[in-house]
């Protein structure tokens, strides 16, 4: 990638033509603003984690989200001039994902295809290592924390820019609107569910030691990078540069190759699997739209997708927005030494074939399908996990490496043995489990038989972790249980 000069005077500089961006999410959040007008004082962000803090994790967020809704129609009503949504406090439905919050809401009746949000470039904060204007564009402003991190190393990655423009944004360095939408829209300090935002007494609650270890050297980075915005913005709390970049990583969008931004308002949006909207960026009119897919009425939600039509694993989704979808169909295990044992290079690679014939290569030993059909029993078992009915057994199916065509299973033999390694990778990780599945599962209904399924006041970074945690064994046990009816049914016509 090019590097950023150091020259931002500049106020708007032109953003190019958008590609359909990558995922983002949003949780709660509550207005600290006297905490900003204390802390430009001292020219440090302001902490933005006190009793309004609490007050928006609780199940009642009407009160809560005042300020913001408040703040979220004065500044749409004085910078947009496409608007047809509006913030309002959410929980989560059929299909939805999030615990209680904020999203957006239809206040018009809009057809399929009309723009029911049109966010202007010169409103964003935007790195775009193809521009020839120098790479990075803020609104018009003094941005110190920028300046001093491009001073440091001209060559920061977009994302680090952008969470040192949050925090600019924080403490009033930046600019007016961006000012007043960092302490009113943006998320509390202990709302910000990403492990990377956990604090060290929270990280083992994932239960999952890839997850832990990647928040972990995450977290190193960043205080290695800027020793100075380590410090803890309140008690639990993540650190400064931690709570931005987790706005960032959890909220930017990908406008087209090499160009990513922050975008107002739309960072709102919520995710659904079968969103009611899509965006883009017109390039002519200089910006993001948010564009409506069917018949909305006034009232219903303005939702995307953050994940495209691929999907990303439960993994991939706590590690970079905070929360697991319930019946992920695109989750998937990954095998370490177990499976790398018979070819390193090639099983590591994933050149393995799905379930569902796809792959990119041949693994030297490989499942036979008809036999785990023949496992799974019944018809409508079979029904259930090959169509994802059964969400657990469809992603377990789709982790292991099934030949594409039956006359390239491996010998019986071999199946056996590379099934029985799995199994045992499955079972040594569920002996490292310090909780039982019923144990996290009583714990989840308790919290919703409280809180409506947001935690009843408990804290929301726990919340987040003990669900995906349980997601995770459930996923874990279904396939340690294919593996085991795969290994003990009798040979069938030779399978």
């Amino acid at each position: 990638m090019a590097s950023l000069p150091a020259a931002l005077a500049s106020a708007t500089a032109q953003r190019p033509a958008a590609t359909r961006p990558p995922p983002h999410q949003r949780p709660a959040r509550s207005a600290t603003s006297q905490y900003s007008r204390q802390c430009r004082k001292r020219n440090v962000a302001p902490c933005r984690c006190d009793a309004t803090a609490q007050a928006a994790a609780a199940p009642a967020p009407q009160v809560a989200a005042t300020d913001q809704q408040v703040a979220f129609a004065e500044l749409s009503a004085s910078n947009l001039a496409t608007c047809s949504v509006a913030v309002q406090p959410w929980s989560a439905g059929p299909g939805s994902v999030h615990t209680p919050g904020l999203g957006l809401f239809m206040t018009a009746t809009a057809a399929a295809g009309d723009v029911v949000l049109s966010v202007p470039m010169s409103l964003c904060l935007a790195v775009d290592y193809a521009s020839t204007s120098g790479g990075l564009a803020l609104p018009a402003g003094s941005w110190p924390r920028v300046q001093r991190g491009i001073l440091k190393d001209d060559a920061l990655p977009w994302d680090v820019l952008l969470a040192l423009a949050l925090l600019d944004s924080l403490s009033g360095s930046g600019d007016a609107f961006w000012e007043r939408y960092a302490n009113s829209i943006l998320p509390q300090p202990t709302d910000l569910t990403l492990p990377l935002c956990f604090p060290p007494e929270l990280l083992p609650e994932l239960q999952h030691a890839a997850l832990v270890e990647g928040a972990a050297a995450q977290q190193e980075r960043l205080s290695t990078l800027f020793p100075g915005l380590s410090g803890s913005m309140c008690e639990g709390g993540p650190s400064w540069l931690q709570w931005a970049f987790g706005c960032v990583r959890s909220r930017a969008f990908k406008l087209r190759d090499e160009c990513f931004a922050c975008v107002p308002y739309l960072d709102v949006a919520n995710h659904h699997h079968d969103p009611s909207c899509d965006f883009r960026l017109n390039e002519q009119a200089g910006a993001v739209e948010l564009v409506a897919l069917r018949e909305l009425q006034p009232g219903q939600e303005a939702t995307i997708s953050y994940t495209g039509a691929a999907g990303m694993t439960s993994q991939r989704l706590m590690a970079q927005y905070g929360f697991t979808p319930a019946g992920n169909p695109a989750d998937r295990l990954q095998f370490g030494a177990a499976a790398a044992s018979f070819d390193p290079a090639a099983v590591a690679h994933g050149a393995v074939v799905a379930v569902d014939g796809s792959g990119d290569g041949e693994a030297p030993v490989l499942l036979s399908l008809d036999r785990m059909m023949a496992c799974l029993g019944s018809d409508d078992r079979v029904a259930a996990a090959m169509s994802g009915r059964d969400s657990f057994a469809y992603a377990a199916l789709k982790s292991l490496p099934f030949a594409a065509e039956e006359g390239s299973a491996a010998p019986l033999s071999l199946q056996l043995s590379l099934a029985e390694r799995l199994h045992a990778e499955l079972e040594a990780e569920a002996a490292g489990w310090p909780t039982s599945i019923s144990h996290d599962s009583a714990l989840v209904q308790e919290w919703a038989a409280v809180g409506g399924g947001g935690g009843g006041g408990a804290d929301s970074r726990l919340v987040a972790a003990v669900d995906y945690r349980l997601k995770r064994k459930a996923l874990v046990t279904t396939c340690r249980q294919l593996l085991l009816d795969f290994m003990d049914h009798a040979p069938v016509d030779g399978i």
